[in-house]
């Protein structure tokens, strides 16, 4: 069956299951871009749609002693979300936990009886946020503690009687704190080195934390056991040379399930907390998310997706994984390979290929490469649809893991850091040196598309390279560090300051690197795209870019959406923003 670009806008995705509390149903989120919550029997088979917003649900988590389930949606994307109670057993709609639609509040946990909440937010002061915690059936809400940089809570303690916090002031400049919530007093986890915190859980007796971590100076995360008490660490499970992505323990913490990264592709592995652990078979090769236990520890449900299999529930049980449903589509969609190439330096950077369906014209097929956001984020063999609706309109695609990608070390994501900012540029431009060398490929129809931070990398790769690409297509991206600081939301803007450089402390380092200061080398048609709700890359990005380049008389298209954010998940927005990929790229390459 042949797509039209609007088509693929409406494949519908799942993800994000829990259990209820008897085992019996899952609840899950589900959509085509608008996800909601939905409830599948698994007994009968029966499924039950629970929500029906206009805005996209983005978290669901279910009480401990019963089925209520608390989520979360913010308005068109500006990412203060709120928070709301649904009773899936009542009939009766949500009601609001919080209601101030200026403030985020980051979801935290619900105390043991599930009486109370816990969650972040930054009422106070829009750069700081504090931990809060409220009683569910009063509303009535305190601060617990106070901060001064971004901050989530990972959860309560067992006896309810503490919280376990995160501060994140950068990547590998985090903060394991524990708060008495009688004392008020926040004791932090000893460390003597830069490091990372993910998935900070309390363990089942209260006394000890357990967490993906790259404490010590590791290069890669492991799950460790912390003891507060002792400032003492403990390995429960690792995997040399790969990050532990996520993982799940069972309610009685007798079984363990982790998620490995092995070059992007995810590997599951189960086994008794204190015994080894084996991969799960029946799996397709792509990657596995949400790892969830049922309450009896038998059976764990998580996300599965490829590059051909839209994400989906699967449960995994006895070290088997099977699909809950048995997928009817038949659609054909392209499937991506790992490659590698060298850059400047020597460096094997890593990406994913595909090539469309179909006879290869006699030059080759054009190409587009797509570059990831973040920085400290992976391309990952995954279901894209806005990348399988390229490869239907006849492009192959190229997405690469350039230095400063997460997945590969912690060594790796510093690799780009500063000074070295423009050396992951080089990275990509050396990936199209590689595709220019496959015989399927056109060498000269390449283009490049991405998205934030992969807009920063478009615009400066057009800037330092410009003649090796023919025409490139940008959401949300970066040109000018200094302005995205400066507009971005407060909350982040130290937080990202680490990452690029300080406009007070590097000036000269960010004029360097703003694609801004030297538009004058961009000499090709350029397509970009931008909410007007952005909180992160203010829209004033694209806006300057489109004038200037306007001001040169160099082609390009600007498309603005008034109700998105950092990212178009709208159904209306992405059959537009496909559609117009589709025909810049038909037209230009």
């Amino acid at each position: 069956m042949s797509l039209r670009p609007e088509d693929f806008a409406a494949i519908a995705q799942a993800g994000s299951a829990t259990f209820s509390r008897d085992g019996q149903t899952l609840f899950y989120l589900s959509g085509a871009g608008l996800s909601q919550v939905h409830a599948l029997n698994l007994t009968t088979g029966t499924r039950r749609q629970l929500t029906a917003h206009d805005e996209k649900v983005a978290i669901l988590r279910r009480a401990p002693q019963d089925d209520r389930i608390v989520y979360g949606i913010d308005r068109g994307g500006d990412e203060r979300q709120q928070l709301l109670l649904l009773d899936p057993a009542a009939d009766a709609p949500a009601v609001k936990l919080t209601d101030n639609l200026s403030v985020i509040h980051d979801w935290g946990g619900w105390s043991p009886d599930g009486t109370r909440i816990a969650f972040a937010g930054n009422e106070r002061n829009e750069a700081e946020f504090d931990a809060y915690v409220q009683d569910v059936a009063t509303g009535e809400k305190r601060r617990v503690h106070r901060d001064t940089c971004m901050l989530s809570v990972a959860g309560f303690r067992p006896d309810g009687g503490a919280l376990a916090l995160v501060r994140d002031r950068a990547y590998g400049d985090m903060a394991l704190l524990v708060l008495d919530l009688a004392t008020g007093q926040a004791k932090s986890f000893r460390q003597t080195t830069d490091t990372n915190y993910q998935s900070v859980r309390w363990s089942k007796d209260g006394l000890t934390l357990l967490a993906l971590t790259d404490h010590g100076g590791e290069d890669f995360m492991r799950l460790c056991r912390l003891d507060p008490a002792t400032n003492t660490l403990t390995v429960v499970a690792d995997a040399p040379g790969r990050d532990i992505d996520a993982w799940a323990i069972s309610a009685d913490a007798t079984r363990l399930a982790v998620i490995e990264n092995d070059r992007g592709y995810a590997v599951l592995k189960m086994g008794p907390i204190d015994g080894p652990l084996t991969e799960v078979d029946g799996l397709p090769v792509g990657m596995i998310s949400d790892p969830a236990f049922s309450p009896d520890g038998t059976t764990l449900v998580v996300t599965v997706s490829t590059p051909t299999l839209p994400s989906e529930l699967w449960l995994a049980r006895d070290g088997v994984a099977s699909p809950i449903d048995a997928r009817t589509d038949d659609t054909p969609f392209g499937d991506f390979s790992l490659v590698e190439w060298d850059s400047f330096d020597g460096r094997r950077v890593p990406g994913w290929l595909a090539l469309p369906a179909g006879k290869r014209p006699a030059d080759g097929f054009p190409a587009v490469i797509w570059v990831h956001g973040g920085p400290v984020a992976q391309a990952r063999p995954n279901f894209r649809p806005d990348m399988q609706m390229l490869l239907a309109q006849g492009f192959a695609v190229l997405m690469p893991n350039v230095r400063g990608s997460s997945g590969y070390g912690r060594a790796g994501c510093e690799s780009d850091d500063l000074d070295k900012r423009l050396d992951c540029v080089a990275d990509l431009a050396h990936g199209r040196h590689f595709l220019a060398t496959l015989d399927a490929i056109d060498g000269n129809r390449i283009g490049v598309m991405g998205q934030s931070y992969g807009g920063y990398m478009v615009n400066a790769a057009l800037t330092e390279y410009p003649y090796l690409f023919k025409c490139a297509v940008n959401y949300y991206g970066i040109v000018d560090f200094t302005t995205t600081l400066d507009g971005t939301g407060p909350w982040r803007r130290s937080h990202r300051a680490a990452e690029y450089g300080d406009p007070q402390r590097d000036p000269e380092l960010l004029e360097r690197i703003s694609p801004m200061n030297h538009v004058d080398k961009i000499r090709v048609p350029m397509l970009l795209a931008h909410g007007e709700r952005d909180p992160r890359v203010p829209i004033g990005e694209s806006m300057q870019l489109e004038a200037a380049l306007q001001a040169r008389q160099q082609t390009v298209f600007n498309l603005t959406f008034d109700y998105a954010g950092h990212g178009f998940v709208r159904p209306d927005d992405k059959r537009r923003i496909y559609t117009a990929v589709a025909t810049f790229f038909t037209r230009y390459l």
